[in-house]
């Protein structure tokens, strides 16, 4: 692979300003991007018109905090991405708040701009049919399997919070998207995500590795299909219990997926997966902690027992396993 590839794109690119900078961004990117799912973003950053407002004066800020996310982003028709100046002096403001603000400041325009990077390399559109891609949604789409908002939206916060060092999940808007996305990559791996989200190819591939485990073509589909449902009601105040599903059927493939192990006797791996896991069960407290009313979702409590029964259960084995490493040891 030339190495060079990026650099040479965005070098002969006359409406990319801050090249220096851009191209760092990008090289952090592409790292993580499988070398055969990188066509969109050649082909995207070949055209691309971006704005970064780097060297803006942050000195004026006196109107109120409106999100700072609200104005920045990327433009899949146009293939425009701008770091908005009222968006980044609201971003400021932020930061003042905090022991560091530069620090602040910087770390979060690093995490905002990684995010609409994502984006631009997941990203594809046909003129001709005026349709466009991102990540995991197609518009417009034919199907409900082209509607994937809430995927796209948590893996690339998941991706631009990896990228940038001492960004914390629990400060997205998509905490309980991100929650679910990495109990499915502790079930299927993280590459399988990663391929389909930067070749467009919806939940096809993720629903096949989760058939992997067990094989029900109806149950995988649903998974996806609910995820979508939460995401779009998520400010709605009513009870319901969508999220406890999603999280209660997620266990029933982890149960299958640490019996197997266990009959490979792969004693390390389960201990690893139960661990990695459990990071990402969505539970009461952390709930309370982004400010959500918890008692709206009905059935959430009955998947965090669930998986305690699930863990209880495994634990014996993982340590009988302990005690026989000592013996033979």
């Amino acid at each position: 692979m030339n190495d060079k590839i990026l650099e040479n794109l965005v070098n002969t690119n006359p409406e990319i300003e801050q090249k220096e900078y851009m191209i760092r961004c990008l090289n952090l990117l592409e790292k993580i991007i499988p070398d055969d799912c990188k066509e969109n973003i050649y082909r995207n950053i070949k055209s691309l018109k971006a704005i970064l407002n780097i060297d803006i004066d942050l000195s004026n800020t006196t109107k109120d905090i409106v999100g700072y996310a609200r104005y920045t982003g990327y433009d899949i028709v146009n293939n425009s991405l701008v770091m908005d100046e009222k968006t980044l002096k609201d971003l400021w403001k932020k930061a003042k708040m905090h022991t560091n603000p530069k620090d602040y400041y910087w770390k979060y325009y690093l995490q905002i701009l990684l995010y609409e990077l994502s984006r631009m390399a997941s990203s594809k559109y046909d003129k001709e049919t005026d349709t466009f891609w991102c990540g995991f949604d197609k518009y417009p789409a034919t199907s409900i399997n082209d509607k994937n908002k809430g995927l796209t939206k948590g893996l690339t916060e998941i991706i631009s919070m990896e990228l940038v060092l001492g960004t914390n999940i629990i400060f997205s808007e998509c905490y309980i998207e991100i929650c679910l996305i990495n109990q499915l990559i502790q079930l299927v791996g993280k590459e399988v995500f990663l391929k389909s989200y930067f070749s467009n190819k919806g939940t096809k591939l993720l629903e096949q590795e989760l058939n992997k485990i067990i094989y029900n073509p109806t149950l995988a589909s649903y998974i996806f299909k609910n995820i979508e449902i939460n995401y779009n009601i998520r400010m709605v105040s009513e009870q319901h219990s969508i999220l406890g599903s999603i999280q209660l059927t997620l266990l029933k493939y982890l149960d299958v997926k640490i019996n197997e192990l266990l009959i490979e006797e792969k004693y390390e791996d389960v201990s690893k997966l139960i661990s990695n896991y459990e990071k990402y069960v969505i539970t009461l407290d952390k709930l309370q902690l982004i400010g959500e009313d918890y008692t709206k979702y009905i059935g959430l409590e009955r998947s965090i027992i669930r998986f305690n029964e699930i863990k209880e259960k495994y634990d014996k084995h993982l340590n009988g396993y302990s005690r026989k490493l000592i013996i033979d040891g």
